[in-house]
């Protein structure tokens, strides 16, 4: 009978000590959305994707890339002052996250790069900036299948100084609020 209790008690000192499993979710959500406010002079579509890893715990990082085409044109102009112009944003994030259920809120923030290219008229007027930018938001993933749905509203702002007179005149201090929806694919 004491070996019994000695084996018994091994054991279960032994399953309270051991870590649970190890458990994480690796998200892509190709999205689409808009810009507004900030440097933006006409809501333009964005489009991008992300890549999320979510521990168990919450915490997670990710790697946003979006795309504004047009970003710098006002929509209302007859004739193309500005030529080829956009926004790319290549961001790095951390991330915390709602656990469980099928409404997970989380915000995020992180930095990377923010390319800007305004161009006009031929090669009279071509200007392009790679700068390190950040961004913060928040939103929320519904559902917690395979597939989800996910939506955020995030603030970028350019924290290097431009380098070509052109580009300081028409970025400034560079910043703008992008609002996304997307679907969410869990792998």
């Amino acid at each position: 009978m004491r070996k019994i209790l000695i084996v018994s008690a091994l054991t279960l000192a032994s399953a309270l000590t051991t870590p649970a499993a190890a458990r994480a979710d690796v998200f892509l959500t190709p999205y689409a959305g808009v810009n507004f406010a900030g440097s933006t002079i006409d809501k333009r579509t964005n489009v991008g994707a992300a890549l999320t890893w979510l521990g168990s715990s919450g915490f997670g990082v990710e790697v946003d890339m979006g795309f504004i085409p047009d970003f710098f044109a006002p929509k209302d102009l007859d004739i193309d002052l500005l030529g080829d112009n956009s926004v790319t944003t290549l961001m790095g994030n951390l991330v915390f996250s709602g656990t469980g259920g099928g409404i997970q809120p989380y915000v995020s923030a992180g930095v990377g790069l923010m390319r800007s290219q305004v161009g006009s008229f031929g090669e009279f007027f071509d200007a392009t900036d790679n700068g390190f930018g950040v961004n913060a938001g928040a939103g929320v993933r519904v559902g917690s299948g395979r597939l989800s749905l996910k939506g955020d509203v995030r603030y970028f702002r350019n924290i290097t100084d431009v380098d070509e007179t052109v580009l300081e005149d028409v970025l400034g201090d560079f910043s703008f609020w992008r609002a996304t929806a997307g679907l969410a694919i869990r792998f």
